[in-house]
């Protein structure tokens, strides 16, 4: 599940990149009509915040099960080797 979170994250990041220069390109031309590429960047945007979310909290110690806030070679809760 952590690869398809990470490809997630790439593939939003990119296509929020790409309707943001579509955005820039549209305004510098002189067309202010830009809802329908701000609604596509705007749901990119959610979906990395939603991949963001998720990795931030699926890091966990296979041993007591909190939540590790490092990737370190011990847990900080228990103490034991990950």
């Amino acid at each position: 599940m952590k690869k398809v979170v990470t490809w997630g994250l790439v593939i939003s990041y990119i296509a929020l990149c790409i309707a943001i220069c579509v955005i820039g390109i549209k305004i510098f031309d002189g067309n202010y009509d830009i809802v329908a590429e701000g609604c596509i960047a705007f749901i990119f945007l959610l979906i990395s915040c939603g991949c963001n979310i998720y990795r931030a909290f699926s890091n966990r110690c296979p041993h007591c099960g909190k939540i590790r806030l490092s990737n370190g070679k011990y847990c900080a809760h228990c103490g034991k080797e990950i």
